[in-house]
């Protein structure tokens, strides 16, 4: 293969890979390699392909015999630590960062994904630096502008830089939708509910909101009255999203006018119907066919009944309604085993991919509030906790953790055992939607800064969407243990 033939065939790989055939690129970079084994540019091409393609491991090899033929290309060390990354291997993608940058300190995605390991590590101070230089290296960085304001925001709580951040991305980027969807979620959270909704309407543009769409089809609702015809809506995300976004459905039956069917995941189906019985809400399963004319999700619901914060109707007592069958027979059980005790669920972590870290609570920081004398804690904890239940036996903790729920895959029955209880405890999950739309009096232990989602209050208890619910926050990033002391007090309030 002569070097005119071999640049052409490289330039050929480069085509398809970047137009996202990874197939017919990766066997181009493969027949490159064939004959030219230590060809560094195909080395390296191939590794990023294939890192894309989740074969990490393939992906450092490949890396890193590019980088010992052409040590000194940032970006072969760049994507090695992107590789690297995806392994977990964080302290060896950050030497590969800094490595690339110390290479080329103009280098502007190197302090971008430097500044992304930082953050999530915790080093907030070092992440905006890195932000910051990668945007005056590369003003137009979208990714760059995006990730440093939702830093200011949810990390360091400065709204102002972080809104100033957000209008410039929205200059720079006006129709990214990640940008834009972000930007809407970050209005939510300040009270500026129309501009918020607006702007998350960009969500179902964007490469990170990957919802499956349940519309059937259907035209999209506006928020006319209906005029005889029948509209769909449907629950979006999980079953937590799901009965949050559900308080508007009695708002949105009045609003429209005419006949309402409302899709759910499956396991909320028993729950929401006998909730919504007698509203003219008919409830089915996500998917089913019916006799509508129009549809519109869950999360865009907020367009047309929550536009200010005077148009929160939170009903007390909650909106749902339990099985009293199955609540009854938890009850009676329950109080047998707490012989006086008061009956509190708890719920410590949360499950979520992106912040569920941030979110969770290692429970040894609760143990001077999880040992009271006068509490016989019911765990709501859903997954596997059955080492952590005994590790709190252990140490003094009376907790009961009932095999006959299952909270992941029977929420008819976790409603009824949640409805069971005098109080809860519990981090961001769903438990706390559950115990919230059930009306139980909730103590919301909640992160500060990251972790923090954008639907519950900055500061002060009262929450929005939830009567009954009430927010403790930590008294600094990460402090779970500073919240032991306000949980009890909210415990003596609701039973003095």
């Amino acid at each position: 293969m002569t070097m005119t033939s071999l640049a052409q065939q490289l330039n050929a790989a480069v085509a398809r890979h970047q137009a996202g055939d990874l197939e017919a690129a990766r066997g181009i970079y493969q027949d490159i390699l064939k004959e030219h084994p230590d060809q560094a540019d195909a080395l390296h091409l191939l590794g990023v392909l294939r890192d894309q393609q989740g074969a990490h491991a393939e992906a450092v090899e490949l890396i890193s015999r590019a980088i010992a033929l052409s040590p000194g290309e940032a970006s072969f060390h760049g994507n090695l630590g992107t590789a690297l990354l995806a392994m977990q291997r964080d302290a060896d993608a950050e030497a590969a960062y800094r490595q690339a940058i110390r290479l080329d300190p103009a280098y502007a995605e190197g302090h971008y994904n430097l500044a992304n390991l930082l953050r999530r590590r915790g080093e907030t101070a070092g992440a905006r630096r890195h932000f910051e230089t990668a945007l005056a290296l590369q003003p137009g960085y979208a990714q760059a502008r995006n990730n440093l304001a939702m830093l200011l925001w949810e990390d360091l709580g400065d709204n102002a830089a972080a809104e100033g951040q957000y209008r410039l991305l929205l200059q720079a980027a006006p129709g990214w939708a990640t940008g834009r969807m972000n930007y809407g979620l970050f209005r939510l959270s300040q009270g500026q509910f129309a501009e918020g909704w607006r702007e998350y309407e960009w969500r179902w543009r964007s490469e990170t909101y990957n919802e499956r769409d349940w519309g059937l089809g259907l035209p999209r609702w506006d928020g006319r009255p209906l005029q005889g015809e029948s509209l769909l809506v449907w629950g979006e995300q999980g079953p937590g999203d799901q009965i949050l976004h559900g308080t508007m459905l009695a708002d949105i039956a009045r609003l429209s006018g005419g006949r309402l069917f409302a899709a759910v995941d499956e396991r909320l189906v028993p729950l929401f119907r006998r909730s919504l019985s007698g509203s003219g809400i008919t409830v089915v399963p996500r998917g089913t066919t019916v006799p509508a004319g129009m549809q519109c999700p869950f999360g865009s619901l907020g367009n047309f009944v929550r536009r200010r914060r005077e148009d929160f109707t939170r009903r007390q007592g909650g909106y749902l309604r339990a099985d009293d069958g199955m609540r009854q027979s938890f009850l009676s059980s329950y109080r047998d085993l707490a012989g006086g005790r008061r009956l509190v669920g708890l719920s410590w972590w949360s499950a979520n991919r992106s912040i569920g870290e941030y979110k969770s609570i290692p429970w040894r920081m609760l143990l001077p509030l999880l040992r009271r004398p006068d509490v016989l804690w019911i765990c709501l904890q859903y997954g596997e906790a059955a080492e952590e239940v005994e590790a709190m036996r252990r140490e003094g903790v009376a907790i009961h953790v009932d095999r006959s729920v299952d909270g992941l895959a029977s929420l008819d029955a976790f409603a009824a055992q949640v409805s069971a209880l005098d109080a809860v405890l519990t981090v961001s999950n769903t438990t706390v939607h559950m115990a919230g739309a059930l009306g139980v009096p909730t103590a919301l232990l909640l992160a500060r800064g990251r972790g923090r989602l954008w639907y519950w209050p900055e500061q002060g208890a009262e929450t929005l969407w939830y009567d009954s619910v009430s927010a403790l926050h930590q008294p600094s990033p990460g402090d779970w243990s500073g919240l032991v002391e306000p949980a009890g007090r909210f415990l003596d309030r609701k039973y003095g």
